[in-house]
C-alpha cells in the first residue's frame, strides 16, 4: 500500500498509509459520539472533543515512537521513520539492519512506553480536578491521561506477538525475552 509522506521530525521520516487516513477520519465521529454520551456535551462541543481525542491518539502515539527512536539511537541501531498503517503505529527501521541481539530488540522495545506513563501520571490531577466540571476540557484532559497511561504506556507492555500481522512492544520484549533464554540454556547444555 502507498505511503504518504507527511513530515520529518527528529531525523523520522512520518508517512501515512490511506488505510490510516480513514481510521483518522473514523475516529473523529465515534470519539464525539463517545464524548458526548459521557458528558452530555452540545453537538459543537462533541465534534471538538472527537477532533481533539483524535489529535491526542496520533499526537501521543508520535512522542511513544519518538520515545522508542531515542532507545534506539541510544543502542546504536537507530530508526529512520515511523508509519501509521491504521490508527496505530510502526517503527520503521534500516531495511539492511543485520541481524541483532534480543538484548537490543529490548531495550528498542522499552523506549515508548515510559514517556506515555509520566505524561499519563502528571495529567492525572488535571483530569480529576475536570471531570467533576464537565464539559470539553474534562473530556480531552481525562482521555489524554488515560490513553497515554493505560493504552499507550501500560497496554504497550501486553505481550501480543502475532509475526507479521500485529505486534506490539510487550509481543516484542516477550519474543526476545524467550529468544535470549533458549540461547542462554543452549549455551548452558553445551
Amino acid at each position: 500500500m502507498r505511503a504518504i509522506s507527511l513530515f520529518t521530525l527528529f531525523g523520522l521520516k512520518t508517512t501515512i498509509s490511506p488505510l490510516g487516513i480513514v481510521w483518522f477520519l473514523g475516529l473523529i465521529p465515534f470519539f464525539a459520539w463517545v464524548a458526548a454520551r459521557a458528558l452530555s456535551l452540545s453537538f459543537w462541543e462533541a465534534a471538538a472533543a472527537g477532533v481533539l481525542s483524535t489529535l491526542v491518539i496520533y499526537v501521543f502515539e508520535w512522542v511513544h515512537q519518538l520515545g522508542h527512536a531515542l532507545a534506539a539511537r541510544r543502542v546504536g541501531y537507530p530508526m529512520i521513520g515511523v508509519h501509521w498503517g491504521w490508527w496505530l503505529s510502526s517503527s520503521i527501521y534500516p531495511k539492511d539492519e543485520p541481524p541483532l541481539p534480543p538484548r537490543t530488540h529490548i531495550q528498542r522495545a522499552l523506549g515508548g512506553f515510559w514517556i506515555n506513563v509520566l505524561i499519563g501520571l502528571l495529567l492525572t490531577p488535571l483530569a480529576f480536578y475536570l471531570w467533576p466540571r464537565g464539559g470539553l476540557w474534562a473530556w480531552v484532559a481525562v482521555f489524554t491521561a488515560a490513553w497515554n497511561f493505560f493504552v499507550l504506556g501500560l497496554g504497550a507492555l501486553t505481550p501480543i506477538d502475532i509475526p507479521g500481522v500485529f505486534t506490539i512492544d510487550g509481543g516484542t520484549i516477550w519474543r526476545y525475552w524467550r529468544e535470549s533464554r533458549q540461547t542462554s540454556n543452549d549455551k548452558r547444555q553445551r
